[in-house]
């Protein structure tokens, strides 16, 4: 189960089988989402049915559930996965994997790696983890309230994963090489700051300074517009740096802006 881009579930073979109806899909990107943990009837009912819900939602609600479970059987995915509960339904634990609680493990393992001092270790694991997006997190299941609120946190999470692990190539000085992937990070996500300035110690480190400059007003630019704001006091204490070429700024642990 694929969530961290547009929802997809593959087969044991690789092939997709990602369910065609649309409520099947909300169905189970909602339980998928929350796995582990019981959705209420109420939730996957709001879910379902965002404008008018009907009267017979409980019943049709069962229904769907029983079609996503006969959906998954016949594909050889285990039909017991979805657990029904007082509450209402549970996707458990271990039974599928899930890209999201796969990229929350390789978080902790990068974690374990660094705090044992091998870092090269830990920039390769978090490779694997931001490997995992596809694109924005459940995109194309936007416009659902419940769903939206979920994307938009796992779109964080990996801009936290990536974050880090271009902070610590940083630390390795793979500069040069982050550039090209930094800049289509920041294009995609144009008033994120951490990443921003990332973006401008690279430049900066490689020579580039005038386009370090540029990408600090592309942001201010972009905060304005978005929010009415000025870059926060670290984008602009590393900006001031840049114009007076701390150095500083090239030594290999100069993260804290």
């Amino acid at each position: 189960m694929r969530l961290l881009g547009p929802f997809e579930v593959l087969g044991r073979d690789g092939q997709a089988i990602t369910p065609r109806p649309a409520k099947m899909r909300t169905l189970l990107v909602l339980l998928c989402a929350y796995a582990g943990t019981a959705v209420s009837t109420q939730q996957l009912e709001s879910a379902l049915w965002t404008e008018c819900r009907p009267r017979t939602a409980a019943t049709a609600l069962h229904v769907y559930v029983s079609r996503v479970r006969k959906h998954l059987e016949s594909h050889g995915a285990n039909p017991v996965g979805i657990s029904t509960r007082a509450s209402g339904y549970v996707l458990d634990d271990g039974v599928y994997d899930l890209d999201h609680q796969t990229l929350r493990r390789l978080m902790q393992r990068a974690d374990e790696a660094e705090a044992a001092g091998r870092v090269t270790d830990a920039v390769e694991i978090l490779q694997q983890a931001t490997a995992l997006r596809r694109g924005p997190a459940l995109a194309g299941f936007r416009d659902v309230p419940v769903l939206n609120s979920v994307g938009r946190q796992l779109d964080e999470q990996f801009l936290m994963v990536y974050g880090r692990k271009a902070e610590l190539e940083l630390r390795l000085d793979r500069h040069a090489r982050l550039v090209p992937e930094l800049f289509a990070v920041a294009s995609e996500y144009p008033t994120h700051e951490h990443i921003h300035q990332l973006l401008m110690l690279c430049l900066y480190r490689t020579g580039r300074t005038a386009e370090a400059l540029s990408v600090y007003a592309q942001l201010r630019e972009h905060l304005i517009d978005a929010v009415g704001l000025e870059p926060g006091a670290r984008s602009q204490r590393l900006q001031q740096r840049i114009l007076q070429f701390d150095t500083q700024l090239d030594e290999a642990d100069a993260l804290v802006l």
